[in-house]
């Protein structure tokens, strides 16, 4: 029976496309607390797409959120266990003040239907307006 091998390969060019925003300074991930602080720019220069209001539409941005977390599990070197527990991205202004702008926050949760299944409440946390969209 041959072994099904999975290609590896876009979750490394994530890896290396984190690491290259975090040489820059517009990344700060901290594996060990379980978050991350972003510039609202490099947030939307990691996601795929070129409208941001498409990109938070779309959800591609809760993928960017998703794939950066599993990121920090690698930095974190925990496996899954470091996945089962809630993720908080920052996204700060780009001026050299780094002024919180807001907080994504992932929370993994078991599915009601099946338990071997989790999924991810998400919260945002506006700092400006409270019904403005500032992602």
């Amino acid at each position: 029976m041959a072994r099904k091998h999975r290609d590896l390969q876009p979750w490394l060019d994530y890896f290396d496309m984190f690491k290259v925003h975090e040489h820059q300074g517009l990344l700060e991930v901290s594996a060990p607390k379980h978050e991350a602080y972003a510039t609202q720019p490099a947030l939307h220069a990691m996601t795929p797409g070129d409208d941001p209001q498409e990109q938070l539409r779309s959800g591609a941005i809760l993928d960017t959120l998703r794939h950066l977390r599993t990121y920090a599990a690698f930095r974190a070197q925990q496996g899954d266990a470091y996945l089962r527990e809630p993720f908080a991205l920052h996204l700060v202004a780009p001026d050299g003040r780094h002024e919180p702008l807001a907080t994504i926050l992932l929370t993994p949760l078991r599915s009601a239907r099946t338990l071997w299944q989790w999924r991810d409440k998400v919260e945002v946390i506006n700092y400006n307006e409270p019904n403005e969209q500032n992602l």
